[in-house]
């Protein structure tokens, strides 16, 4: 779980930091991100993006060289081809959080907890890496891991004792880190270790606890809608024992079980969010040892339950397959981070969902949303504003700090007055200028 994160010159945040911290009891369990449109709402998912993605650059990096040659055999669009290049690099990607026009680093801190320790993690960079240092659990007390400096002219590398079993074992890491660093991470070269060899070699080499960082990040699921981000995804991680595709796709026939868990879910959210809907369920095709589904729905619609399937429903309805997934993962104790999760759903509907799985989250939801109903209901503890200043200095406060809230107070319509800052307040617009240029662009046009 995510329990602190402070981010300088990253995107359109010069200096902030969001404290998702709950005393001695460690990180909140439900956060619920506010703020007007353009605050960095967004910003703040790309930097957890940022984070799960640089343990995997060297995955990366193949996608890349895949995508390289797939455009030198077919006529890809540029604007195509640059998206999906910024998708698949590291350096691209981590190029595109920078500030704009902005002469100093990048830095960024994760605090996390995980596996009952709390540790906190570093990296800066400009068009390359230039420091790294983990701070986390060694054993039996929590120390520096290692950290890597690269920010003066006299560089350091240094481990904790501990990190290593041999030294042979850390000769070979300082190569790797000769060859990789700066265009990659030392996470990410761990990560890249434990893939390439086998379990034993990584048990008798390493202290185990330097991947309790990576296997969090690698169950995280996260939802980005930016164009800049790899779009809205959803990890392969918990939960494993619900389909990852739950509208259609194809399984193993000794997975059907899985299918069937999937569908009483589903039926068991749907009937009870929606009055018109009666029931859900999978139509299945069996061939050989695969079975074909593809979710219908049976719904009441002019007095009559018709069935239709899910693909015809709204977008709306559609995109709750999205988020119950997405929820499912905050169920089974992992980090779940979602942005705008109210896009093109109702307020009230969204409101319900959430209230109602609120006290069975076992891992961490993070969202971002304009949903301001929630706010009559939900614990303030839990929902944070980010306000920007006249020069676009931003804050990202929650709203427990904020001393005008009394038990009698409805916060949503303090949120909406702009008590508490977080919302647009714009003057009355006057379009008679607009209307005026378009009058005379038309006169010239005419003249033409």
């Amino acid at each position: 779980m995510i329990t602190y994160v402070k981010m300088k010159n990253f995107m359109s945040f010069k200096d902030v930091m969001f404290d998702f911290r709950n005393g001695s009891k460690g990180a909140k369990k439900f956060i619920s991100i506010y703020g007007e449109n353009g605050s960095g709402k967004s910003n703040f998912v790309t930097c957890i993006d940022l984070l799960r993605k640089s343990i995997e650059s060297f995955q990366m990096v193949g996608e890349t060289e895949r995508i390289m040659e797939i455009a030198k055999e077919k006529d890809i669009p540029q604007e195509l081809f640059e998206m999906l290049l910024n998708s698949t690099s590291i350096l691209k990607y981590k190029e595109n959080c920078r500030m704009i026009e902005c002469e100093e680093a990048t830095t960024i801190e994760y605090g996390f907890q995980t596996n009952g320790h709390e540790g906190y993690y570093v990296m800066s960079f400009e068009d390359r890496f230039l420091y790294e240092k983990l701070y986390y659990f060694t054993g039996k007390q929590r120390g520096v891991l290692y950290e890597i400096d690269y920010t003066k002219k006299n560089s350091k590398i240094e481990f904790s004792n501990k990190l290593f079993k041999n030294k042979k074992v850390e000769l070979e890491l300082r190569d790797e880190i000769s060859k990789y660093w700066g265009k990659h991470t030392l996470l990410s070269i761990f990560n890249k270790e434990r893939e390439d060899k086998n379990e034993e070699y990584i048990k008798e080499s390493y202290l185990e606890y330097v991947f309790d960082i990576i296997d969090m990040l690698k169950d995280t699921t996260i939802h980005c809608k930016k164009p800049s981000s790899s779009g809205s995804e959803i990890n392969a991680g918990k939960p494993r024992n619900v389909l990852r595709d739950l509208k259609d796709g194809k399984i193993k026939k000794d997975k059907e079980g899985l299918l069937d868990r999937s569908e009483r879910i589903i039926r068991d959210f749907f009937t009870q969010a929606y009055a018109d809907i009666k029931d859900v369920y999978y139509e299945r095709e069996i061939e050989n040892d695969v079975i074909l589904y593809k979710l219908y729905v049976r719904k009441m619609i002019g007095g009559r339950i018709r069935t239709i399937p899910f693909s015809r429903e709204s977008a709306g309805t559609q995109h709750i397959i999205d988020i119950i997934r997405s929820l499912l993962g905050a169920f089974c104790g992992v980090t779940v981070v979602y942005d705008e999760i109210d896009d093109g759903i109702h307020d009230l509907l969204l409101k319900n969902v959430l209230e109602s799985m609120i006290e069975d989250i076992t891992g961490q939801l993070i969202i971002t949303t304009h949903n301001t109903y929630m706010l009559e209901t939900i614990d303030i503890k839990s929902v944070y504003l980010i306000n920007v200043d006249y020069q676009g200095n931003k804050e990202a406060k929650c709203l427990d700090k904020y001393p005008r809230i009394q038990g009698t107070n409805n916060p949503r319509i303090m949120y909406l007055k702009g008590l508490f800052g977080g919302v647009p307040i714009v003057d009355i617009l006057d379009y008679d200028t607009i209307l005026q240029e378009l009058d005379d662009l038309s006169d010239v046009e005419g003249g033409e």
